[in-house]
């Protein structure tokens, strides 16, 4: 059963595949100011703990048999999100400790961005709207409508939510809204965030997360 407090940040920050199975796990999405999104998975380091010779090789086996074919869980997923390109999947390593890279991309991060919160059961709206070289992306849960604990394909990618990190191929991010942009090319949820969401859904209210980049100028103005 997906975990929806997972993205609330209730049970911490680290996220460990099922099993024994530890990775090292990146979602970089490279963001085109007018809004389009490349979606880049990358799965390093993965290898399972499991002291059982068996053991450890069937839960390895798991995981780079259907990564060698496209169709593991994070392939699923992208595929689930209805992207505007082919999944591909390259797989560096395949002998352990594997690494494979999954990449996608889509017209619209406020698109895959719904469908991804909407599809784990979440009660979310994602708009884009732009206004000259400003650009804002809005996400809105509404809390005091039903949360569906569910396991789909793309739940298994909101499970790694903490490690998603946005990055624009040019312009300039603007801090603020639940997002954190230290060096204002690339920025990801902060911790406040998920507070503030956690916070939300036991208090079944709404909640507005914001992030605004600027195509060409720095000015870091609301």
């Amino acid at each position: 059963m997906l975990k929806i407090q997972r993205f609330a940040g209730v049970l911490g920050m680290t996220v460990v595949a099922a099993g024994c199975l530890q990775k090292e796990t990146t979602h970089t999405l490279y963001l085109s100011p007018d809004g389009r999104v490349a979606w880049v998975a990358v799965e390093a380091n993965v290898h399972s703990d499991e002291e059982d010779p068996g053991k450890r090789a069937a839960e390895e086996q798991a995981f780079i048999g259907p990564a060698l074919l496209g169709s593991h869980r994070t392939a699923l997923g992208l595929q689930t999100l209805g992207p505007d390109t082919l999944v591909g999947t390259t797989v560096v390593r395949g002998e352990r400790p594997f690494h494979v890279i999954t990449e996608a991309g889509f017209a619209r991060i406020d698109t895959a961005l719904e469908r991804l919160l909407v599809g784990s059961g979440l009660p979310a709206r994602v708009t884009l709207a732009n206004d000259g070289d400003r650009t804002r992306l809005r996400i809105r849960f509404d809390f005091s409508r039903t949360v569906v604990d569910r396991e789909t394909p793309v739940s298994a990618l909101l499970e790694e939510i903490e490690h998603f990190v946005f990055v624009l191929t040019e312009g300039t991010f603007i801090a603020g809204g639940g997002f954190e942009a230290p060096d204002r090319g690339k920025a990801k949820l902060s911790k406040e965030a998920f507070d503030a969401i956690d916070r939300a859904m036991t208090a079944r209210r709404a909640i507005e997360l914001t992030l605004a980049w600027n195509a060409g100028s720095s000015d870091s103005r609301w």
